[in-house]
């Protein structure tokens, strides 16, 4: 695990979609020491714990919670409440549809567990999104 986590740090900032340069600027580090401290290879600089939760926040991933979720046994689950994010029922269900195909292409690329773990997560909100969706359009009827 000692070796794996910083990996999972880097990962997440690589495949954020925010420049490396805006990570740096929202986290408060300077962009070099910050690559510094994202590099695995580098022994001379660590990044330290404090970090971790601005980086998840900027990233919008919680890939290194999830890793050491994993490593306990356990599953992160997300407290926001769930309603659907579509305009009807249909658009619920293609959505779910979509989630199911990214995860399992996610799974088909060999992506690294953490990433397929990322989808996984999206797969099953919109499960619940659909089923609330459901429980609404049966209450219509």
């Amino acid at each position: 695990m000692k070796d794996e986590f910083p990996r999972v740090v880097l990962e997440m900032v690589q495949n954020c979609p925010t420049p490396m340069k805006t990570i740096s600027e929202e986290v408060g580090k300077p962009y070099s020491t910050l690559m510094r401290e994202l590099d695995p290879g580098d022994k001379g600089a660590k990044l330290g714990i404090e970090l971790l939760i601005p980086l998840m926040k900027v990233c919008n991933s919680i890939a290194p919670l999830r890793y050491m979720a994993g490593h306990m046994g356990y599953r992160v689950a997300s407290m926001r409440e769930i309603s659907p994010d579509k305009c009807s029922f249909h658009e619920e269900l293609l959505d779910t549809y979509q989630a199911l195909v990214e995860y399992h292409r996610s799974m088909m690329e060999d992506r690294s567990p953490e990433v397929v773990a990322e989808y996984r997560e999206v797969l099953i909100r919109q499960l619940k999104e659909d089923f609330v969706a459901y429980m609404e359009r049966r209450k219509g009827l």
